[in-house]
């Protein structure tokens, strides 16, 4: 995949991410998010440069302990929060996967 596509795919991921860590409790990580995804965005900067400075902050941000995967969706029936969640758990883990 190229940098465009990584990109792409990320900006995407991480924005849903930010959606689900605010309206879940998990603020304290929103700047993060969206710091990777002001990166991401930021036109002036090479493709390459986009994408080493979003992965450092997720990177960092998700590898630490810092709480980062303690966040989990919270709905009114089990079978609703298995499935949130699994939501969840797909982007973290994709988002760990594609910035390497």
């Amino acid at each position: 995949m190229t940098y465009n596509e990584n990109i792409e795919r990320a900006l995407s991921y991480l924005n849903e991410l930010r959606s689900i860590y605010h309206d879940e409790g998990g603020g304290r990580f929103v700047v993060g998010i969206s710091a990777a995804i002001r990166y991401l965005g930021d036109q002036s900067l090479a493709e390459e440069e986009r994408w080493s400075n979003a992965r450092s902050i997720y990177k960092t941000m998700a590898g630490s302990k810092s709480g980062f995967t303690d966040v989990y969706i919270q709905k009114p029936t089990i079978e609703q929060i298995l499935i949130a969640n699994q939501r969840l758990d797909y982007l973290r883990g994709e988002l760990w996967r594609i910035f390497g």
